[in-house]
């Protein structure tokens, strides 16, 4: 993938999240400042997204863990690189199970 490709999809993931964690009924606090969105739950729960530009992957740490994912240009989605899971089902399922957040991508 060429720089600009990553930066185009990563910028737009990390924009689309923010957007929907925005609008939550539970209101979390967002903290955004370069390249990392952290974003802490009533419940003291936080979930912490990074872009990885050299390794052109996106980050994600929750309470079950850390995640990298790498894009899959056939699924049109980011791909974790150990279980394959991705992104876009995974992180509705992590919310619901760490925050009790009803999390969607619609």
């Amino acid at each position: 993938m060429s720089d600009s490709n990553y930066f185009d999809l990563i910028e737009a993931t990390f924009e689309s999240v923010e957007l929907r964690l925005e609008a939550l009924p539970e209101d979390p606090d967002l903290a955004v400042a370069e390249g990392v969105i952290n974003a802490r739950f009533p419940n003291g729960v936080v979930f912490v997204f990074s872009r990885q530009p050299p390794t052109e992957q996106l980050w994600l740490a929750t309470p079950g863990g850390g995640f990298h994912y790498v894009w899959d240009a056939a699924a049109g989605d980011w791909r974790d690189t150990k279980t394959s899971d991705l992104f876009r089902a995974f992180l509705p399922e992590q919310l619901k199970q760490h925050a009790d957040v009803d999390f969607s991508w619609e």
